[in-house]
């Protein structure tokens, strides 16, 4: 038996040694029964293979005086311990050893680490990459916020916060459903990729899913109420005072269009098609006719500045709308007839 942890300690030392292989090393090394006086040839061979710089980190440190505090415990006292520090050159090695100790004993205790919460709002023409504990990726748009943990539980559910839009990559984890929570709605997926936009003064929030399959449901007084099941190219418009819902189709290569820079608005009412305008280029309207609001436009602008898509606008009004764009301070005023 000793001639075979002998062995597999010089596999450690080597890095050759596979988990299970280790298990076994770890329990003979923390059995007191056991001494450990036939391991310094190994030891001493390892040493010079190593380096000649010295491990002065917090970790090494620490798995040295665990190791000490074991030798003492199981060597007899009347037991001379000047063989084993002759080897004073081989103390890296022994921390080496340790540290594998050390680090089996943690794995036998659960580890109970502190949930903190981050967020991340963005500005009126600001979006941001984020990536989360998961490896998930969100793509948050402007004028947004998100709130998550500083890491996720395995097993657990993988709940987030968010105010305003966001696209979704979702690391698939089967035994760990990610939810975000938007105002009144609940979206849960295992794994997919989807946009949420979601801004409470908009009066309307929205899920269209690009990849895999969505849940989404109505969280009222605590109370889930699941409202449909998405799949790719469909899109589920929340209604926030009515409180209902509907279900429509959209080209999957608009979903998130918008992280590149290109914005698609079908049957969407001017003072809405402004609203998100603001956000994303981050400039202040100013409406002063009324009949304008009732003026409902499909459109899509990809790579446009602010001044061409406000051309586009008038266009498609019949040129019954006109504007003055004041650069200095950020503002678009907007008036005319109404639309066509």
């Amino acid at each position: 038996m000793k001639e075979n942890i002998k062995i597999l300690f010089e596999h450690y030392l080597a890095g050759k040694t596979d988990p299970e292989q280790e298990k076994i090393l770890m329990e003979y090394l923390a059995d007191p029964a056991n001494a450990d006086s036939e391991f310094h040839g190994a030891m001493e061979k390892a040493w010079a293979k190593q380096t000649r710089e010295t491990d002065y980190s917090r970790t090494a440190a620490q798995g040295l005086a665990q190791i000490w505090d074991k030798v003492e415990e199981r060597q007899p006292k009347s037991r001379s311990l000047f063989p084993l520090l002759k080897y004073a050159a081989a103390i890296v090695v022994i921390i080496s050893a340790s540290l594998g100790w050390y680090a089996y004993q943690k794995t036998q205790q659960p580890v109970q680490t502190a949930i903190t919460f981050l967020s991340k709002t963005t500005q009126k023409g600001e979006k941001v990459k984020l990536i989360l504990p998961d490896s998930s990726i969100v793509y948050l748009g402007a004028g947004s916020k998100l709130t998550w943990p500083s890491h996720f539980v395995k097993g657990s559910l993988r709940s987030i916060r968010l105010e305003g839009e966001a696209f979704f990559e979702v690391k698939h984890d089967a035994s760990s459903p990610f939810i975000v929570h938007s105002g009144q709605m609940q979206t849960q997926v295992l794994g997919t990729s989807f946009n949420i936009y979601a801004y409470p003064k908009d009066g309307t929030f929205s899920v269209a899913v690009r990849t895999g399959k969505v849940k989404v449901s109505e969280n009222s007084a605590g109370k889930l109420k699941q409202l449909s099941l998405l799949t790719p190219g469909m899109k589920l418009s929340y209604h926030l005072k009515a409180r209902n819902y509907t279900v429509s189709n959209e080209r999957i290569t608009e979903v998130n269009a918008w992280i590149k820079n290109s914005f698609a608005f079908k049957d969407i009412s001017l003072p809405n098609m402004l609203k998100s305008l603001e956000r994303y280029y981050n400039v202040h309207f100013e409406v002063k006719v009324h009949k304008l609001n009732q003026c409902r436009y499909n459109a899509t602008f990809t790579n446009k500045n602010i001044g061409e898509v406000m051309e586009e606008i008038r266009v498609m009004s019949g040129k019954k709308m006109k504007y003055k764009i004041d650069t200095a301070n950020k503002t678009i005023t907007v008036w005319g007839e109404g639309c066509q």
